[in-house]
């Protein structure tokens, strides 16, 4: 299951009203804050005690925290000589470095026997993470993240976001990613144009971002990157994360009956032998072999994101659910059932063979 983390921006707030949002997070299950410390450049003394106390609120709660540093903010504040020990005095779980240290200084961080994670930004570098495991950094002190986009468009693409992440998650690194918040509006900057990493999904549904990140089977924890969510959503967010199966979400275009509904309703999985053409859930023509499914007098082009069920014509075949992956024409042995919602459509580029899925008719 993917871990929740989420992010805090404190400056300009009462630390109640901080620590109340720690609290809220962690009624839900959060084992992870984010702070960002880049726009202390001008040094951090008016906030040391401020910061130290969230920070040590968030660890009695079972909250690891990683903080974004730059090397602009370990000069300014004169953490750049004694990092591992700055850290360990702000209890911080590790540092996010937005730009990177020299090689040699960062195997010796990696080396570290405090365990502080040294968190790698993994939207833009593929070289630093080799160049660190060829020179014998501890790669048990090595997590990575990606970035967070505030402004529209500049997202990452989602060939580049696959290709780091799988890049990243197969030498083992612990990963995050960013999603945005629907009803949090404020990051670290003044721009409120939605803050996520992948940049195709920046006005989703939180949880289709979710159901997208659970997908792709790339990360370990998924981070609230703006504040503040309203609970309600947050507790969409975590049903989603506790569920083991991706959620697609689809509209009828029949009436249909109680079979085909029990078909549309029964926990699906994609088909390992994989077809240009259709995503395949077959177990459901087990369940239903004894069943009736009248064949259905109707056009029959479907085209990607159409739902199908074999009928009765089709003999071991019925029952049979399929998702279309393009347009084409099915035979007069396939009732065409419903569509996926236009979220959904885009989740079935993540879909992977043998994941678990599920169908919900969407709310009208």
């Amino acid at each position: 299951m993917l871990a929740l983390g989420f992010s805090l921006y404190p400056e300009k707030y009462d630390i109640k009203q901080s620590l109340a949002y720690i609290d809220l997070l962690a009624k839900y299950g959060a084992k992870r804050l984010f702070m960002s410390l880049l726009q202390l450049t001008d040094g951090m003394d008016d906030y040391s005690s401020f910061y130290q106390d969230i920070i040590a609120y968030a660890n009695r709660k079972g909250i690891r925290v990683i903080a974004d540093v730059s090397p602009a903010f370990l000069a300014a504040n004169g953490w750049h000589d004694c990092l591992v020990e700055k850290c360990r005095e702000f209890g911080l779980a590790g540092v996010r470095l937005d730009e990177a240290l020299p090689l040699d200084e960062m195997v010796l961080l990696t080396q570290n026997t405090a365990g502080l994670k040294i968190e790698l930004n993994m939207s833009t570098d593929k070289h630093l993470l080799t160049e660190l495991l060829e020179a014998e950094a501890d790669v048990e002190n090595i997590i990575a993240c990606h970035n967070f986009y505030p402004h529209e468009f500049t997202g990452l693409s989602r060939q580049h976001f696959l290709d780091m992440s799988r890049f990243y998650h197969e030498r083992g690194i612990e990963t995050a990613v960013f999603l945005s918040s629907n009803t949090a509006q404020e990051g670290p900057w003044p721009v409120t144009e939605g803050l996520p990493t992948l940049e195709e999904i920046r006005h989703a549904p939180l949880t289709v971002q979710a159901e997208v990140m659970k997908a792709t089977g790339l990360f370990d924890t998924v981070l609230i990157s703006n504040q503040f969510i309203a609970e309600s959503e947050l507790a969409g967010l975590v049903k989603v994360l506790e569920q083991d199966s991706i959620g697609l979400t689809y509209e009828p275009l029949v009436e249909l009956t109680a079979v085909e509904q029990a078909v549309l309703d029964f926990p699906h999985r994609y088909r390992g032998d994989v077809s240009d053409f259709v995503i395949r859930s077959t177990e459901p023509r087990v369940r239903y072999q004894e069943a009736s499914i009248p064949p259905r007098t109707q056009s029959k082009e479907v085209t990607r994101g159409t739902i199908v069920i074999d009928n009765d014509a089709y003999l071991r075949y019925k029952g049979e659910l399929q998702i279309a992956l393009k347009t084409f024409t099915v035979s007069e042995k396939a009732n065409i059932v419903a569509r996926l919602t236009p979220w959904s459509l885009l989740m079935l580029d993540y879909l992977q063979p043998w994941q678990d899925f599920t169908l919900k008719e969407t709310a009208m």
